[in-house]
């Protein structure tokens, strides 16, 4: 990963802290694709697949497609800060990523991204 692209990305997604989780996004979004599940309560849940073109920098808006396979007629398709998508893979790969958890399962999206797409809410910024 270019050292470059960390330091641009850093500012804005807790890099200085996450220098590692930073990486790791990076070159996840240069994938442009990840699969997870969304855990539902008290049971159950939902495999998604989140894709997106994404922007060369921090500021720019990277467009993104949120699949569920068992019911394809369900989609999000929405454009947001490419420093939002960094922050939230970065938290992906906090809770596990692609790793299957003790319940086979891949990891789910934080809360914030669920609370933005749903509700509208605003995403968390990075530390100053």
């Amino acid at each position: 990963m270019s050292a470059a692209l960390v330091a641009l990305f850093a500012p804005y997604c807790d890099g200085a802290n996450r220098p590692e989780q930073l990486e790791q996004a990076l070159q996840l979004l240069a994938g442009g694709a990840l699969e997870g599940y969304r855990r539902l309560r008290p049971e159950g849940g939902h495999r998604f697949q989140l894709t997106w073109t994404a922007a060369p920098s921090p500021l720019e808006l990277s467009a993104c497609t949120l699949r569920f396979p068992a019911t394809p007629e369900v989609h999000y398709r929405f454009d947001l800060p490419t420093h939002h998508l960094v922050q939230w893979l970065m938290d992906w790969l906090a809770q596990g990523g692609a790793q299957a958890g003790s319940d086979g399962h891949s990891a789910d999206l934080p809360a914030s991204f669920w609370q933005w797409l749903l509700l509208g809410a605003t995403p968390p910024t990075a530390p100053a």
